[in-house]
């Protein structure tokens, strides 16, 4: 049980605001009042069950505002309350995987519209984006913002990896094919979640109070948008990197054929060698005064006829 102070500072912190002003409000001023917009971040377990009392809504709601990888979806619920939740990428501040991607749910009826993130806040709006609007504009206009986040995104990984694509090909012995790797996976992450979004955002644009809503047919294009972009470009970053491999392959079996060639033709040479390096008294051949002349020449000579033989073969 919460301390008597607690709780009073718990329902007069400035959590929401009027829609028409901005002007800042306590939580039950957003509450009670009529227009107005109330923003959590991660939100306590007091301040969901009041939340729960005020939309009516279940454990199984409340267990979904409080999981940031909870897959889009929108609802409607009994009372005529909506309840839609998306996922969009964040920058991560940490090697941690999960901090990637989050979601983000809004809460609307026609007096208030509750935007909830499970853990940090990581958009923020400006008082000028919602300022003078209702709370079904207010939810649109949130959604359109957050849309935009994701498909800026999509716009500046593509030009990485354009970038980094020409470095690779202009260089494939120093391509990093790993780091490639992980951006196609990226991009592949983001194809999923435009996809996922847009198919929840087209759910809401079916209901009557939206359906005339051009920023919500332009956030649905946008994530059709996104989501083609993403896709695109990663299968082309497949084909970049099956590329970088096989000119990687061919480099590889350039070397492998020059070292084969040497080797070949220092072999008659090494055998020569060795004969004329064995250790016998009855060698004739040894008392011919241009022996050695004549062995280094030969050496050379079957050095000379293999490579040209291996060039007129185009083996080399």
């Amino acid at each position: 049980m919460k301390p008597k102070n607690e709780t009073i500072e718990f329902n007069n912190a400035l959590l929401g605001h009027f829609l028409a002003d901005m002007q800042e409000i306590s939580w039950d001023q957003a509450l009670l009042g009529d227009q107005t917009l109330l923003r959590l971040a991660n939100p306590s377990a007091e301040q969901l069950e009041t939340l729960s009392e005020r939309f009516s809504l279940d454990e199984l709601y409340l267990k979904d505002l409080r999981n940031p990888r909870h897959p889009p979806q929108y609802t409607r619920l009994k009372n005529g309350a909506l309840h839609i939740i998306l996922r969009f990428p964040v920058e991560p501040e940490s090697g941690d995987e999960a901090s990637e991607v989050s979601s983000v749910s809004i809460l609307a009826d026609e007096k208030m519209c509750a935007l909830i993130w499970p853990g940090e806040r990581l958009h923020r709006f400006t008082n000028q984006d919602l300022i003078g609007l209702g709370v079904d504009d207010a939810v649109c206009k949130i959604i359109h913002i957050l849309v935009d986040y994701l498909l800026q995104r999509v716009y500046v990984l593509r030009e990485e990896m354009d970038e980094f694509e020409d470095e690779c090909l202009a260089d494939v012995g120093k391509a990093d094919v790993n780091r490639l790797l992980h951006m196609r996976k990226e991009l592949a992450a983001l194809a999923r979640l435009a996809r996922t979004n847009g198919i929840a955002i087209e759910k809401l644009r079916l209901d009557a109070a939206y359906q005339e809503n051009l920023l919500l047919t332009d956030a649905h294009e946008h994530m059709h948008r996104a989501a083609t972009i993403a896709e695109l470009k990663a299968e082309h970053a497949l084909n970049v990197m099956q590329a970088v491999q096989s000119l990687l392959g061919q480099r590889l079996n350039d070397v492998m054929k020059f070292i084969a060639v040497i080797t070949v033709v220092m072999t008659p040479m090494g055998i020569i060698a060795g004969i004329f390096g064995m250790n016998f008294t009855n060698m004739k051949v040894l008392t011919y005064p241009h022996g050695f002349a004549l062995s280094i020449w030969a050496m050379l000579v079957l050095g000379v006829g293999l490579a040209l033989f291996f060039k007129i073969r185009k083996w080399w």
